[in-house]
């Protein structure tokens, strides 16, 4: 499937509350017979203030119809308001079965859809994909669009695109990184800072360029982190030609895909902190 059809379809998706519509024709149904029940006690279910509950209710319910892209409930439920001019009998005697025939078109129409339920984390991570990568987005704006595809694939349950898109989050950090020590490599990229770091590290303190003086620590850290990530990727990642790729045909745990988003996110984290 092409990527801008998969972007199209993640772009549709709506946040569902099916509690919310179900409490919305509960509470319909309970005020349109508590209008009929209040005329024929002979109050005026204007002046009690009944109808306009009832008209409230209705159109509470077509908010939610709207929300869940019910196109035809939501022409049923305001058909329902070109009763409200008729006279108060006229509205008692009609509303529970307009009330009742428009509920019916919300539950066939509701039929003809397929719906996607989530976890509460993971519609918080859905929805809040930047949570807790904040300031690594803001210092490293090319990683943005990749950390929140990672976290929407994750959260979807498609753990190998969630690891694409962490490896890319990876990538943005190691071209950061070889910006910063000095790789020369004009194929920026993974194995070139991976390589220049450890070079760096095994020369020592003595022999630090005198742009990265005093930061001997820091690129020391960064060595390790990275030694952390290419264990977590053991058997799963590639980086032939300089970038990190998935080896075909990988399968994805959530707790493998989870620890590689972790150590993905220690080593942005770090590059954050670390770099002026």
């Amino acid at each position: 499937m092409p990527l801008d059809r998969l972007l199209t379809l993640q772009a549709l998706m709506k946040k569902f509350e099916a509690q919310e519509l179900l409490n919305a024709i509960r509470r319909l149904m309970r005020d349109a017979d508590l209008l009929k029940a209040v005329h024929k006690k002979r109050m005026s279910p204007r002046q009690t203030g009944v109808l306009a509950t009832v008209e409230k209710q209705i159109k509470e319910l077509t908010k939610c119809c709207e929300s869940a892209d019910l196109p035809m409930s939501v022409l049923a439920l305001k058909r329902l308001l070109l009763l409200f001019p008729l006279s108060e009998q006229a509205i008692a005697e009609s509303i529970q079965s307009a009330v009742l025939k428009a509920v019916i078109t919300v539950e066939d129409e509701l039929s003809l859809h397929s719906y996607f339920s989530l976890e509460p984390n993971e519609a918080e991570l859905y929805s809040q994909p930047w949570a807790g990568w904040e300031k690594i987005v803001a210092k490293f704006p090319d990683t943005n669009r990749d950390i929140e595809e990672m976290n929407k694939c994750f959260a979807l349950g498609r753990y190998t695109a969630a690891m694409f898109h962490a490896l890319h989050v990876a990538e943005w950090g190691a071209i950061k990184l070889g910006d910063y020590i000095g790789v020369a490599d004009p194929k920026k990229g993974w194995g070139p800072a991976q390589k220049k770091l450890r070079e760096l590290v095994d020369a020592g303190h003595s022999k630090l360029p005198a742009n990265l003086k005093g930061q001997f620590d820091f690129l020391e850290q960064m060595n390790r982190e990275i030694q952390t990530m290419v264990l977590a990727w053991r058997h799963k990642v590639d980086h032939a030609a300089n970038h990190l790729a998935i080896i075909p045909n990988t399968e994805f745990t959530p707790e493998v895909a989870r620890h590689i988003m972790g150590a993905v996110k220690v080593f942005l984290s770090r590059l954050e902190e670390g770099i002026p």
